[in-house]
This record gives C-alpha cells, sequence and structure tokens, in this order.
C-alpha cells in the first residue's frame, strides 16, 4: 500500500504541510478598468503638474518683462519732467506686486 504524503503519519496531529502559495486570480474586468482609470489619472497628474510649471514659468517671465518696461518708463518720464508715477509708476508697482504674489505661490506649492 502507498502512503499519500499528504495523510498523517501514525501519531501525527494533522497531514503534512506544504509551502505552496495559492495561485493568484485571474483580474477581472472591474479590477482592469480600475487599473486602467487608476494609471490615467497618474498620467492626468503629471500632465497637469507639468503644464501648470509651464504656465507660471510663462506668466513670470511676462510679468518681469512688464515690471522692468514700466519701470524703464517711469525713469524716462522723469528725467524728460513727464508724469512719471500714475501710468509708468503704477504699472511697474502693480506688475512687481504681482510678480511676487506668483513667486510666492510657486514656492509655498513646491514645498
Amino acid at each position: 500500500m502507498t502512503e499519500d504524503p499528504d495523510e498523517p503519519l501514525e501519531g501525527d496531529i494533522g497531514p503534512a504541510a506544504r509551502a505552496v502559495r495559492p495561485a493568484e486570480p485571474e483580474p477581472g474586468p472591474a479590477e482592469e478598468m480600475r487599473r486602467y482609470a487608476a494609471e490615467r489619472e497618474e498620467r492626468r497628474r503629471r500632465t497637469n503638474a507639468v503644464s501648470g510649471r509651464v504656465a507660471a514659468a510663462l506668466g513670470a517671465v511676462l510679468l518681469a518683462f512688464l515690471t522692468y518696461d514700466a519701470v524703464r518708463a517711469a525713469v524716462d518720464d522723469h528725467a524728460h519732467g513727464r508724469d512719471w508715477i500714475y501710468p509708468p509708476g503704477v504699472v511697474a508697482a502693480v506688475c512687481g506686486v504681482m510678480l511676487v504674489a506668483l513667486l510666492t505661490w510657486v514656492v509655498h506649492r513646491t514645498k
């Protein structure tokens, strides 16, 4: 008589223990859809992060140029005795404040 290796021997408490991993079940359609949606969401987040950085950089460059141009116009108007505070000075101050606010927001967001 041949003995089954899983059957207990005389005096054993239970069947022989095997270190067998249970087979992982095949993912169903619902699991595939969840995985696909998670991958798509991760790609969307990366794309949005990159486009946000590009938009912030372009905005900062534009505001820096407008600030520079308004300050240069204010200095030129002051040198020639024209009104330099209202049109160019105010524009330079507003653009400068917006530039500082944008840079502060970017630094705060990257932390």
